[in-house]
């Protein structure tokens, strides 16, 4: 072979290498998008994504990303996974996918929602008639990480027997819980506890064959203490012998000669009052109770079918005069229902709907802290400085208890900024204040 041949044919050889890769690459396809999870309202990281029967795989970044490339042209079927799956024993199942030469494909992904999981669940374990389906998950309020063996517990008032009835459950391994035996139209009263730990307690509402979503945080909360006074609206008697309790707990007691009771060990949430006597027949109320408190509460009643404001809570302020509920930033119950099942507290609910520079933020010890965009720099410099909360015009004396206030038990809010609520407030509303109504108020 002379040496012009043998130079030439190096030249074409080196050409046909360095065509390989673009030829290979022209001949292939990608697939890309992103996977979102529903249960958690978030992108989902470290989801692996594959392509099923090959060896075409990815894994999702912190934005729940993936790129696949270098697939060959055909059909396929696109999977994912994530330790959240395996932990709720679910799959999302395969979508189809074709592959084009030289081209990209988007597909996104999603996990099932937590409606669409529990309700296939209840299916198999066959819910009964006149029932409906509570789960959420159970965390840790200081660290957010789930929490397994937590124990959850749901409770109902029962008409014909005097104590409630109860369904205990236990936490799975990525702190889920779920029943399908909740009674349908009933108020449901749910809490939790893991070694000490307790859950603000909150009552929630199933339709037939519905479901809801209850997210339980939990805290080293300690109990409190109820002192009642049951009064005659028109005389301001108190009333005697009637029967009085906190719907869904066994808290029960009557009323001495003076309509006087007392609660012990009451755990932290948000309770129903209730109160039956043969002259005023069954009245209630909700209550807020935060930890750690000797609460008093009066709670007048009236024979007459009119509406009037039976429950005082001593707290540190005085009620709010009615020339203070005037404009600021309402939000309706409407609005609180478009967020509701996103939102675990009125701090949720908040931040959900984005009202105008409203600041939220959880700290690493549980507490919550809002405030407007003006109070930053002290959260940032001096710890919180929250704006002030008013539960149905009474002053709250834990802030942060009532901003745990579920969105159930909420009617309506307002918020009034720094500027408008140093003018009605006085000095103390120089960061905001929020008033919260709860239903049936």
């Amino acid at each position: 072979m002379s040496v012009g041949r043998a130079v030439a044919s190096f030249f074409a050889l080196a050409a046909l290498v360095a065509a390989t890769p673009q030829t290979a690459c022209a001949q292939t396809g990608s697939v890309f998008g992103t996977v979102f999870d529903s249960i958690g309202g978030r992108p989902l990281e470290d989801a692996a994504v594959f392509l099923w029967d090959t060896p075409h795989r990815g894994v999702t970044d912190e934005d729940g990303g993936f790129r696949i490339v270098g697939i060959p042209p055909g059909d396929y079927s696109l999977l994912f996974f994530h330790t959240e799956l395996g932990s709720l024993g679910v799959s999302p199942g395969p979508r189809s996918l074709h592959i084009e030469a030289g081209a990209d494909t988007r597909v996104d992904l999603a996990t099932p929602s937590m409606a669409t999981v529990v309700t296939a669940q209840c299916l198999i374990e066959d819910r009964p008639d006149g029932a409906g389906a509570i789960a959420g998950r159970v965390t840790d309020g200081m660290s957010a990480l789930p929490l397994a063996e937590a124990r959850v517990t749901l409770s109902w008032d029962d008409p014909e027997e005097p104590a409630p009835n109860v369904v205990e459950l236990t936490t799975g391994s990525g702190g889920w819980y779920r029943s399908c035996l909740a009674p349908a139209g009933v108020p449901v009263l749910l809490s939790a506890s893991y070694f000490g730990r307790e859950g603000v307690r909150r009552e929630v509402v199933v339709e037939d064959n519905g479901f809801e979503e209850a997210a339980l945080e939990l805290y080293q909360h300690r109990a409190s203490v109820l002192h009642g006074h049951l009064v005659d609206n028109e005389s301001g008697k108190g009333v005697e012998g009637a029967e009085t309790w906190l719907r869904g707990t066994f808290h029960r007691t009557l009323t001495d000669r003076n309509g006087r009771f007392e609660l012990e060990d009451v755990a932290p949430g948000t309770y129903m009052l209730m109160t039956d006597h043969l002259a005023y027949g069954v009245k209630m109320d909700t209550l807020l109770i935060p930890p750690e408190q000797i609460l008093e509460v009066e709670m007048r009643l009236d024979t007459r079918p009119i509406e009037i404001a039976p429950l005082t809570v001593v707290a540190e302020a005085p009620p709010v005069t009615i020339d203070r509920r005037r404009g600021g930033i309402v939000i309706t119950r409407d609005e609180i229902d478009e967020v509701r099942l996103r939102s675990r507290d009125a701090s949720d609910v908040i931040r959900s709907l984005h009202v105008p520079g409203v600041i939220v933020r959880h700290s690493s010890n549980g507490n919550i802290c809002v405030g407007f965009s003006t109070g930053q720099v002290k959260m940032n410099q001096t710890g919180c400085v929250s704006m002030m909360i008013y539960i149905n015009d009474v002053r709250a004396t834990d802030p942060n208890m009532a901003l745990r206030l579920p969105p159930d038990a909420i009617e309506r809010m307002v918020v009034y900024k720094p500027i408008q609520a140093g003018n009605l407030f006085g000095l103390g509303g120089g960061n905001g204040v929020w008033m919260i109504y709860t239903r049936g108020n």
